[in-house]
């Protein structure tokens, strides 16, 4: 008598419910039922990306056919599918198959997985489902919100078109999707899941970022558990990254996601800029050419880098000095000869690279160079008027000269006495020529030009000491 009335309800069931499209824009159909048996599956809509989701007690031989069943991109069943079914008229269903599916799609056997949707009137595991009720007892089966919700949780993205939901055996006979199910429900279960708000950091490699997680659907209220991180929705100063949480539900649903957060771009300037000896940069005197940073703070309070490339160009300002010929190692540069004895004035005329002063004194050049201009040092020139005569009676070598220098005289000037000035007219050796070849030591001089005068012969002979 039981089983009569329950068969009359499922039959009044499926008189009431039948033909039903839930959402006719979804791509999810359900078939969903206690006895198991052969349900062979008509895809006669054309149905985009297809997702075909199937629950029973018993095991099934499932079959799919029709015009548009290259559509089909999931299959998935959910129950038990080896209880070696007897209960169906026809050969005895061993265990469960999936046949006639694109070799493109995916098909799942899966045994009485856990609900994503508990209900006090269902059972904790899917497995099976024969009534559209979700607020009645299901004799140890699920409710069909139960059901529906695992199917959306699995094929995410996907919503329910169609869910045809009965106790009895699937027969043989052809159930084609444009016929519709027996089930809707006027709210669609929802899965739990999270999303994730992230607040980037506001300077390149600061850490003052922050990440929300953001729970729904499920049964509230939830748990939140970052990776290494704390257990609440909200983390903050946080560097760029990759970040993960774990959501739990009241029901011990779990959900899972991940954010990245990342760094704004650094705020930086390039300067170039050509400069003459030196240049000043963050505080610095820089006489070098190459590329130099100073951190700034830009009006964001961010670090701002500031590059300047630089060039640094000289004027070759070296002389040399030869006898009384001063010559300036600069080629191909512009050259103004001055006195340094008269506040370095120019001296008319010579613009030459070599200078030969004809009056005794300081003298320097004025090289501009590489868009440079810069002064010499002040080379002394001393011009004598030594006639052949006198100057046979003295020889000295070498000159310029190192430590030591070589004085040869005459006879006649053998043991005759000596000094040497400097520049300011000071004596800084005195000393007697005891032989006709005599070797001076210059070790106590700094390099410069000296005067050697000799007891008994005029004027004055230059030495220039290295």
């Amino acid at each position: 008598m039981k089983s009569f009335l329950l068969a009359f309800l499922m039959i009044a069931a499926l008189n009431v419910h039948a033909q039903l499209t839930c959402n006719p824009n979804g791509n999810l159909i359900l078939f969903t039922n206690y006895d198991g048996g052969t349900l062979t599956i008509d895809v006669d809509v054309n149905i985009p990306n297809l997702k075909i989701g199937i629950c029973s007690y018993e095991a099934m031989t499932i079959n799919l056919t029709g015009a548009y069943v290259a559509n089909v991109t999931e299959v998935k069943y959910a129950g038990y599918s080896g209880s070696n079914n007897t209960t169906c008229t026809g050969p005895s269903i061993g265990t469960t198959t999936i046949n006639g599916a694109p070799s493109t799609a995916t098909t799942t056997i899966v045994t009485a997985p856990p609900v994503t949707l508990p209900n006090t009137n269902g059972h904790s595991s899917i497995i099976c489902g024969y009534s559209c009720s979700v607020t009645a007892y299901q004799g140890g089966c699920n409710t069909i919100d139960q059901i529906e919700a695992y199917f959306v949780s699995q094929f995410a993205g996907s919503t329910v078109r169609m869910h045809n939901v009965q106790y009895g055996c699937w027969t043989g006979s052809t159930h084609s999707i444009s016929a519709g199910g027996t089930c809707c429900l006027s709210t669609a279960p929802s899965p739990l899941t999270v999303a994730i708000n992230p607040t980037d950091p506001s300077c390149a490699g600061g850490c003052d970022g922050s990440i929300t997680a953001v729970a729904s659907g499920g049964t509230p209220p939830y748990t939140y558990a970052w990776t290494l991180g704390p257990n609440n929705d909200t983390w903050g100063n946080r560097c760029a990254g990759v970040y993960s949480v774990t959501v739990t539900d009241n029901a011990s649903v779990t959900a899972y996601g991940s954010m990245t957060l990342v760094n704004p771009p650094a705020i930086a300037t390039t300067i170039a800029d050509t400069a003459c000896k030196s240049y000043l940069f963050n505080n610095a005197i820089i006489t070098t050419s190459g590329a130099y940073n100073d951190t700034l703070t830009a009006v964001n309070n961010c670090d701002s880098i500031v590059t300047l490339n630089l060039v640094i160009n000289n004027a070759d300002v070296t002389v040399v000095q030869t006898g009384a010929v001063l010559t300036a190692a600069a080629t191909g540069a512009t050259y103004q000869w001055v006195s340094c004895d008269n506040s370095y004035a120019a001296i008319p005329g010579a613009t030459a690279q070599s200078y030969t002063p004809t009056v005794t004194g300081n003298y320097a050049v004025v090289i501009t160079e590489n868009g440079c201009t810069d002064t010499s040092v002040c080379k002394q020139v001393i011009v004598t008027g030594i006639d052949e005569r006198e100057r046979s009676l003295v020889e000295m070598y070498p000159n310029p000269a190192g430590e030591e220098i070589t004085v040869e005289v005459t006879t006649a000037l053998k043991g005759k006495s000596y000094i040497v000035t400097d520049n300011t007219g000071k004596t800084v050796m005195r000393g007697t020529l005891d032989k006709q070849r005599n070797t001076l030591s210059l070790k106590a001089l700094t390099a410069g030009m000296y005067l050697l005068q000799i007891e008994g012969v005029p004027g004055s002979r230059k030495i220039e000491k290295y």
